[in-house]
């Protein structure tokens, strides 16, 4: 991906996506805001609802309650066949003199203990139709005289209702008002208009509320069409949970807002009775819409920006970047001359002339370092002049080794040899050698020491094969023998010095014992530390260490272990850089 698209997709990632995640969020936050606030609101009209309809139910109780105990009623269910036309005829009229008190009364009659009917106010059906169901019948000999309730959905084959009009049932036991045994059975038909005054008062024009039972069949709805059908929405056990909630829900081809709540409301088979009410979700999220469209015109308009920007300034920029990338390039592979074009953009005509200058200072700097390099080669050319030549000073000292054997001084004749060998390694210019040279020149050292000493310690050897033709870095053993015979014998007698060597898979390994006073605590943490007032006696070893370390990594380099018996003192170094003869 080139740098121009690089910043474009950075600029969509950091300033378009949030603003969709922005208005996602935003409209999210709105719809549950405005459903909790609506169906907050709805739950009030439904509580209010609830309470009219109760008012409305118990003012009909109230009047049945008069007419079961009326004189006319309890003397007509008394009334003995052979009581005369002119009687039976004047209860029936006071009967139905009492029903007209009532205009929500569609029908009325009465039953006796046979469940035969005795009364009924519509002559024009037939007197051997029933007007209530086995259902109905059965509650009200349950509850021995208390009203029961029946809904329109439960009777929708009434032989009563006329036109396919619909009503509410109305039932009760007629008890003695002396003995309260059971006289018979009164049945009402009561109008929808019950409650059809209360819900086209309290309900919204664009709201529908309903009655449903834990079959989510429709008990009741100002539109009565809907009456016997289902509530065919997926979360219907929600809305039967027994809780005040509210849910957005597919109903009647449309995404509705659907609010619920337990009624008070019992009715007859349907114990459990829930009033729902359902809005148009369209019509009531037309600001979360306007927020919605909203965001989608900002992040329009961010991408027209970003085009904008991506045309009047990201390509140049971008260009810019390019031709950098590929000046310094050319820079890299020693091409001096090159130099960038001047921009319009005032930012990048100022790096491209700092870069042209950056350029021109370090060709001149370059020439000036390779004159200083020059003279330095010079001035070093001379001081090698001026140094003793190595093979004249090994001449020299195979000279003095022939006089001192001639005059038969062997131990000077021996110091002299191994002091040709020290300084052969010495002088040697480069940084590693062969382990068994590196060996040789310890060995060398320790024999001049011994002369020096009087024979006062001695030295043993163990250094593998495998060890011996790998590559070390030069004088890393001698530092520390030295420093074992200066400071660890003093004036011990029998001192011992142990020199040897392993290779453990990709590291050799040399170690060093001594018998010796060892190295104290307090003086091993001076080492160890560089401390300045140890500068002296932890000199030799420290040089080592640092030495290793540089040379080889932080992973290699001394060990140190130290005790009144003496001293262990382990090296570590690759073997891993190859073998080279030894020259």
């Amino acid at each position: 991906m080139t740098f121009n698209k690089k910043i474009i997709a950075a600029f969509l990632i950091f300033v378009l996506v949030p603003i969709i995640v922005l208005g996602y969020i935003s409209n999210r936050i709105s719809t549950n805001i405005l459903q909790k606030n609506i169906s907050s609101q709805t739950v009030q009209t439904l509580k209010m609802l609830d309470r009219n309809m109760m008012a409305s139910i118990t003012e009909v109780n109230h009047f049945s309650d008069y007419i079961i105990a009326s004189g006319d009623v309890q003397s007509f269910l008394t009334s003995s066949k052979e009581e005369s036309i002119y009687d039976l005829y004047s209860k029936e009229q006071a009967i139905a003199g009492v029903m007209y008190a009532n205009a929500e009364i569609h029908q009325f009659a009465l039953y006796n203990t046979l469940e035969e009917k005795v009364y009924q106010s519509n002559n024009r059906v037939s007197q051997e139709e029933n007007l209530f169901s086995q259902q109905l019948l059965q509650e009200m000999k349950k509850v021995k005289g208390e009203p029961v309730w029946q809904s329109p959905s439960a009777v929708v084959s009434h032989p009563f209702q006329q036109n396919t009009a619909l009503f509410f049932t109305h039932g009760r036991v007629v008890n003695d008002i002396d003995t309260l045994d059971p006289l018979g059975y009164m049945v009402l038909l009561i109008r929808l208009d019950l409650f059809d005054q209360v819900f086209e008062q309290d309900s919204s024009s664009i709201s529908t509320e309903l009655l449903i039972n834990k079959e989510g069949e429709i008990l009741y709805a100002l539109d009565d069409q809907w009456i016997g059908k289902k509530l065919a929405v997926e979360s219907l056990q929600q809305v039967q949970s027994g809780e005040t909630g509210y849910l957005l829900e597919q109903w009647n081809g449309e995404k509705q807002l659907i609010t619920y709540m337990p009624s008070q409301l019992n009715l007859a088979g349907n114990e459990d009775v829930w009033l729902v009410s359902l809005r148009p979700w369209a019509l009531l999220s037309n600001d979360i819409t306007y927020i919605r469209n909203t965001t989608l015109g900002l992040a329009l308009l961010a991408l027209l920006a970003a085009i904008f920007f991506n045309f009047f300034y990201l390509r140049k920029t971008a260009g810019f970047v390019q031709a950098l990338q590929d000046s310094m390039k050319q820079v890299e592979k020693g091409d001096l001359s090159v130099r960038m074009k001047t921009y319009n953009l005032k930012e990048l005509n100022r790096l491209s002339l700092r870069f042209n200058q950056m350029v021109q200072r370090l060709g001149q700097l370059i020439v000036q370092i390779k004159k200083e390099e020059e003279k330095s080669r010079t001035a070093e050319f001379k001081i090698l002049q001026q140094q003793i030549n190595p093979h004249f000073l090994y001449n020299t000292l195979e000279s003095i080794n022939a006089l001192a054997a001639m005059s038969g001084q062997k131990e000077i004749s021996k110091m002299t040899i191994n002091l040709g060998r020290l300084l052969r390694i010495s002088i040697n210019g480069d940084y590693e050698v062969p382990v068994q040279r590196e060996v040789s020149h310890v060995i060398s050292y320790l024999e001049i020491q011994k002369i020096r000493f009087d024979d006062s310690f001695s030295y043993e050897l163990d250094i593998d094969e495998s060890l011996s033709h790998k590559r070390v870095l030069k004088l890393i053993l001698q530092p520390l023998v030295e420093n074992i015979l200066t400071h660890a014998f003093e004036e011990q007698e029998n001192g011992l010095i142990s020199i040897s060597g392993k290779c453990v898979d990709d590291k050799g390994y040399f170690q060093i014992r001594d018998n010796g006073k060892g190295i104290s605590e307090a003086n091993l943490v001076k080492i160890l530390q560089k401390r300045e007032d140890f500068e002296e006696k932890g000199h030799g070893l420290r040089n080592v260490h640092e030495r290793l370390q540089l040379y080889y990594g932080k992973s290699y380099g001394m060990i140190i272990c130290s005790s009144e018996q003496g001293t262990i003192i382990q090296l570590s170094f690759p073997v891993s850089r190859g073998e080279r003869a030894n020259a």
